[in-house]
């Protein structure tokens, strides 16, 4: 049985495209290419008319509630002393995340699991073309990813890089960071997830090393972490937790003093003028000596938890920005989780976590106990991200949400395979 793309399929692909494929979309202009203008609402308008449901349906009614109240009357009521970083961004947010829960309903709500399997699958594939494409744009500029951030300070050679090549950015380094579980839970599982297990760990090679060489120095904490994590986990939860619980408490025991060496000497593996080279002597410095103050980055980075905690305190239920505050606190929106926590309030803050909560349950429901393990050490790798950076993007949301959960229903396109092989072996008898 092949795969037939209907219209409401081709506009999601297209849809997924846009903001995987960059090689391709972002050479296409900002018209033609944009997922967020163009390809997305698109595809929202397909799926109101095929499956108006899915928008009454959880966990899309807690979502559309927290958009309603809290990105829509609270943000320019309660909280009207909202900042003009911060208001755009959660606005955008909730945008990525309806069309990432509605393209997951419309094939939750079909049954049409095999062709979320299929979208995934290519999905994954314009991953590793990108990871291959990000590659030959560090070996022309290594800062390119990193500037990402602020693409707007772009040279004119940076730009034209970053456009023909389709070089990751900021947040989709940040995304593919989320993969690492479950690609690890196909090499340790000996299962098929597009190629084989032996091709899996060429590509797993790979996506470490494009981390390493875009300098997001907290995608590397990350990434290291969660792939320990990844590799270390079994079958059997109580296993897992065992063994996890054992290396964190091996962890604390061991010297800040071998940790400080370890990075110094990793540092110099890398160029002395490099990114890398700093942060790992700095960030060596500051395990040795961990003060919160601007001394080191990492320091001074540590001094934005205070800084938001203050601003939290001075208004706990309501948020910092549902008064004129006399704290600024811009620089704490590089902390994902705090700086909402801080805006918001209490209150508003656990709503948030609630509707996130609902959704990552409502995804974890369709996996069976071990698959469901390394979707929750990917939904970590996106807490972990959030505990010392900013996060973005329509990537993030696009892998947790759509991406992820297809790779786990691969397996029915291997049975189609099978029934058409069985099909035309009957019919040569």
């Amino acid at each position: 049985m092949k795969i037939k793309l209907q219209i409401p399929d081709l506009s999601i692909l297209l849809a997924i495209a846009s903001t995987t494929l960059y090689v391709v979309f972002r050479n296409l202009g900002r018209e033609a290419g944009s997922f967020t203008f163009l390809w997305s609402p698109i595809t929202l308008l397909f799926i109101t008319y095929k499956r108006h449901s899915v928008f009454s349906k959880a966990p899309m009614g807690i979502l559309l509630l927290y958009g309603i109240m809290m990105v829509g009357i609270l943000q320019y009521t309660l909280w009207k002393y909202m900042d003009d970083w911060n208001r755009p961004r959660i606005l955008l947010e909730f945008y990525y995340l309806v069309i990432m829960t509605a393209i997951l309903g419309y094939y939750r709500s079909k049954g049409d699991f095999k062709m979320l399997a299929f979208l995934s699958k290519l999905t994954f594939i314009f991953i590793i073309i990108s990871l291959i494409t990000t590659n030959i744009a560090l070996s022309i500029d290594n800062n390119l990813v990193r500037q990402s951030a602020a693409s707007g300070e772009f040279t004119a050679v940076q730009r034209r890089i970053y456009k023909l090549t389709g070089a990751m950015g900021y947040s989709y380094a940040q995304a593919v960071v989320c993969l690492i579980p479950i690609i690890i839970y196909h090499i340790k599982n000996k299962k098929r997830m597009v190629f084989a297990p032996k091709i899996l760990v060429s590509v797993l090679l790979l996506l470490l090393f494009t981390q390493t060489r875009t300098q997001v120095f907290a995608n590397i904490l990350v990434t290291v972490a969660i792939t320990t994590l990844a590799i270390i986990g079994s079958k059997k939860r109580w296993v897992s937790f065992i063994t996890i619980s054992f290396f964190a408490i091996l962890l604390t025991v061991i010297p800040n003093s071998f940790y400080a060496k370890t990075l110094s000497s990793l540092s110099n593996y890398f160029d002395q003028n490099s990114e890398m080279y700093y942060k790992l002597n700095d960030f060596a410095v500051f395990v040795e000596n961990p003060d919160i103050d601007p001394s080191t980055g990492a320091g001074a980075r540590a001094e934005r938890y205070p800084l938001l905690y203050n601003a939290l305190i001075n208004s706990p239920v309501l948020g910092n920005t549902s008064y004129r505050s006399h704290l600024n606190i811009e620089s704490g929106a590089h902390l994902y989780w705090m700086n909402r926590l801080a805006l918001w309030g209490i209150p508003g803050f656990l709503f948030f976590i609630f509707m996130l909560y609902k959704i990552y349950r409502s995804i974890s429901s369709l996996f069976d106990a071990n698959y469901s393990f390394y979707y929750f050490l990917s939904v970590m790798a996106f807490v972990f991200l959030g505990l010392i950076k900013a996060i973005g993007g329509s990537e993030p949301w696009l892998i947790l949400i759509v991406v992820i959960p297809g790779l786990y229903f691969l397996p029915l396109l291997e049975e189609s395979k099978k029934d058409m092989a069985i099909h035309k072996n009957s019919i040569i008898k």
